[in-house]
C-alpha cells in the first residue's frame, strides 16, 4: 500500500495535536535549592567535609594550591599533593628517633578530635572516604578517597609534619611490616618421611605368610 503525501491540511493539524498534548502534561516540579544530582561530579572546591563550609583554593609552598575551609580550619589536598608537601621532612640519618618509645618523647600526641569517629564525604565524588592511621602510628587520622586526595583537620599538616621531622616515617614503615609479618600464616609443619610407615607394611606382610604356612 502507497503511504499517503503529508499535506499543509494534515501538517497543520499534527502541530496542534501536539500542542494540545504538551498543554496537558504537567510541568517539571522545581527542584528545591538544597537538590543535588548525586551522580554530579563536583568541581574544585565544593563543600568542606568537616563542616559544609565552601572550600577555597590557597596558593602554598612547592606550587601546591590545595582547598582551605573558612569555618573550621579544615584542609582539603589533591591525590599525591600532601606527599610533595611533605618531601624532604625526614631527618638526616642518625639523628632521627630509633624506635617507637623514643619518637613518643619526641612527638606529642595528636589532639583528640570530635571528628575522628564520624565519617565524611569526598568533596569531588561524594562517596564516603576511608579513615587511616596517618604512618601507621602517628595517630593522626585522615579522611582519605582513593580516587581523589584526603582531608585534614585544623591542626592535621603539622601534627603530620612534626612526626616526619622525628623520622616516624621509617619507623612507621617497620612497624607496619612487622603486622604484616604477624599476620602472615605459619608454613604447615613437615610430613613425616614414608619410610616407617612401609618398613612396618613389610613387617606384617612377613607375620601374615609365616601364619599361612603354620596353620592352613
Amino acid at each position: 500500500m502507497r503511504r499517503p503525501r503529508p499535506t499543509e491540511e494534515s501538517r497543520a493539524r499534527a502541530a496542534r495535536i501536539s500542542q494540545a498534548l504538551a498543554d496537558l502534561l504537567p510541568d517539571e516540579p522545581a527542584r528545591p535549592p538544597e537538590y543535588r544530582d548525586p551522580g554530579a561530579r563536583t568541581p574544585r572546591g565544593g563543600d568542606c567535609p568537616g563542616c559544609g563550609e565552601p572550600l577555597h583554593a590557597t596558593a602554598v609552598r612547592h606550587g601546591i594550591e590545595f582547598d582551605t575551609c573558612a569555618g573550621c580550619g579544615g584542609i582539603w589536598l589533591d591525590a599525591g599533593e600532601l606527599e610533595v608537601l611533605t618531601s624532604g621532612l625526614d631527618p638526616s640519618p642518625g639523628t632521627g628517633a630509633m624506635h617507637e618509645a623514643d619518637l613518643r618523647a619526641r612527638v606529642p600526641a595528636p589532639a583528640t578530635r570530635e571528628s575522628d569517629v564520624r565519617y565524611r564525604e569526598c568533596p569531588r565524588c561524594r562517596e564516603v572516604m576511608n579513615r587511616r592511621n596517618f604512618g601507621s602510628i602517628s595517630g593522626v587520622i585522615v579522611d582519605e578517597c582513593r580516587h581523589h586526595g584526603l582531608f585534614l583537620d585544623a591542626g592535621e599538616l603539622e601534627e603530620v609534619e612534626a612526626f616526619l621531622r622525628a623520622g616516624g616515617r621509617a619507623i612507621g614503615e617497620a612497624a607496619r611490616a612487622r603486622a604484616a609479618a604477624r599476620s602472615v600464616p605459619p608454613p604447615p609443619p613437615q610430613l613425616e618421611t614414608g619410610r616407617p610407615v612401609k618398613q612396618e607394611i613389610v613387617a606384617e606382610s612377613m607375620v601374615d605368610a609365616l601364619w599361612s604356612l603354620l596353620f592352613r
